[in-house]
């Protein structure tokens, strides 16, 4: 018997900035269903550290919440991509996964899972707008993982 994928779903955003918190919720909801191979980490952002984790797994999904217009959450393959800026604060997930390339040489199948989220003011919680949309990428990252292959995330990402 085969043994499981080691995935990843790393979390990331800031509860305390209302939607922004929904990759958050999303990891904390994912990580109680205790999926075997399923490893689960939390961030408000994204850092250079990032690249060193990846490195240790068969794939990995980023869960973060959108402003960008998209219907309840958008589910996409990231490919690597440096980024100049004059700080690695605040890193973009293709930057972390341009970095892993290039200290690693190595870079696993990695998703993007945005959440759409309406607002982002100073108050914890999502929005009822936002926890729907949560509540729908959770059923849909559930349903993935049941049986995780990378053709299923690949058809997934080309299906959303």
């Amino acid at each position: 018997m085969k043994a499981a994928p080691a995935i990843l779903i790393y979390g990331y955003g800031n509860p305390g900035r209302e939607d922004d918190g929904a990759g958050i919720v999303l990891a904390g909801q994912i990580e109680a269903a205790a999926l075997p191979g399923v490893t689960i980490d939390t961030n408000y952002q994204l850092n250079i550290e990032d690249a060193l984790v990846l490195k240790d797994y068969d794939l990995v999904v980023f869960a973060d919440a959108s402003k960008n217009p998209v219907d309840q959450f958008l589910f996409r393959r990231l490919k690597p991509s440096p980024s100049l800026s004059y700080t690695t604060h605040a890193m973009h997930p293709e930057a972390v996964l341009a970095l892993c390339l290039q200290v690693y040489h190595i870079v696993p199948p990695t998703y993007l899972l945005e959440i759409a989220g309406t607002s982002y003011e100073l108050h914890e919680g999502l929005t009822p707008a936002a926890a729907r949309n949560t509540a729908a990428a959770v059923q849909f990252m559930l349903e993935l993982l049941h049986s995780p292959t990378l053709a299923r995330f690949e058809a997934a990402a080309a299906a959303t």
